[in-house]
């Protein structure tokens, strides 16, 4: 972990010139400002007043960083964080960050928290390690799998939950099933996908060029999953499944197909991930994987609270069920598959 002499020496200045420009306070020459700016930057540095005030008191506050205030995924796990935050005399501060706004994370990190709950640990480790975080604030994180890092986290299967989607729309006699989600460099990053292909695998059933309809990582809205089937169809291809990383890529597809005289489930079938309230309330229904969100906010909360007030035991792992809901987007295919 880096400290105040280190980012002086690395700049070449004293200690006392390096507190000058973290605190704005003194006439700092310009050219100097800048190299110690430049040390604080690329050794990570994190102002030690902040972390011994944390060390001291409690500011009865927590950040929470989230990659989209607008997806109501997100949303949902917010007031389950909120609810349990508010029953403990806490509040929190609401940050929405991407890999784009970085400069960002130091700003938040140098607030006033108790802890920091992260809402997509992938987007803030393309940052900062997060290894490095946790030495200086607790923290908690949601996780679509389970983590190696001892950080604390709640997670959820997604990889034996899709796996478990896939196979039933299989066993419905659909072979020819498109996965819909977001791209990624390597394979344990989509852990959706995994279990698409895990459950393809299983049967024996082919994965073609055409059955992966990739889109960029968080872009999964209606407009995108819309725009991306209306490309598929445009060019002519065809299926007999859908199976889309969340409700939202989900519907926009299903508006797609409906745009272009199919019917769905009666000619394609469709399922999300999430169980958002659109997808209850759309016409057909929408098959979903149900993830708790408010439960999931609720144990981060909580794991947190563990953290900030020196509980012996922190539980580094906690796992939440989810479940397979079928509902009106979805029918049996006269093909099957003994």
């Amino acid at each position: 972990m880096a400290t105040r002499q280190d980012v002086a020496k690395l700049a070449g200045v004293s200690p006392s010139t390096v507190s000058r420009v973290i605190n704005e306070n003194g006439y700092v020459a310009e050219d100097v400002r800048k190299r110690v700016k430049q040390a604080i930057q690329e050794l990570n540095y994190i102002p030690n007043r902040v972390a011994r005030s944390l060390r001291m008191q409690k500011c009865r506050q927590i950040a929470c960083i989230t990659p989209s205030i607008s997806n109501s995924f997100y949303h949902e796990i917010v007031m389950g964080i909120e609810e349990i935050a508010l029953e403990n005399g806490y509040t929190f501060s609401l940050y929405n960050l991407t890999y784009e706004k970085r400069e960002y994370l130091k700003l938040i990190l140098e607030g006033f928290h108790d802890g920091v709950i992260l809402l997509q640990p992938s987007e803030v480790e393309k940052i900062l390690p997060l290894e490095q975080i946790a030495k200086h604030l607790p923290i908690s994180m949601y996780c679509d799998r389970r983590e190696v890092a001892a950080i604390p986290h709640v997670y959820v299967n997604l990889r034996r939950a899709m796996r478990k989607n896939v196979s039933h729309l299989i066993r419905l006699g659909h072979r020819d099933i498109i996965f819909l989600g977001y791209e990624f460099h390597a394979p344990e990053e989509n852990p959706r996908f995994q279990g698409y292909v895990d459950a393809m695998n299983e049967f024996g059933l082919p994965i073609l060029p055409h059955h992966q309809q990739f889109i960029p990582d968080l872009k999964d809205t209606l407009t995108v999953g819309y725009q991306k089937m209306i490309e598929f169809l445009e060019r002519g291809m065809t299926c007999t499944a859908v199976v889309a990383s969340n409700d939202l890529l989900a519907v926009g597809a299903m508006r797609a197909f409906t745009e272009r005289g199919m019917r769905v489930p009666d000619d394609v079938s469709i399922t999300g991930v999430d169980d958002s309230e659109i997808s209850r309330l759309i016409t057909p229904s929408l098959s979903t994987i149900g993830i708790p969100k408010q439960e999931i906010g609720n144990l981060l909360m909580r794991q947190l609270l563990d953290q900030i007030n020196g509980m012996q035991t922190v539980y580094p792992a906690i796992e939440v069920s989810t479940e397979l809901i079928m509902r009106e987007s979805v029918m049996k295919k006269k093909i099957k598959i003994e």
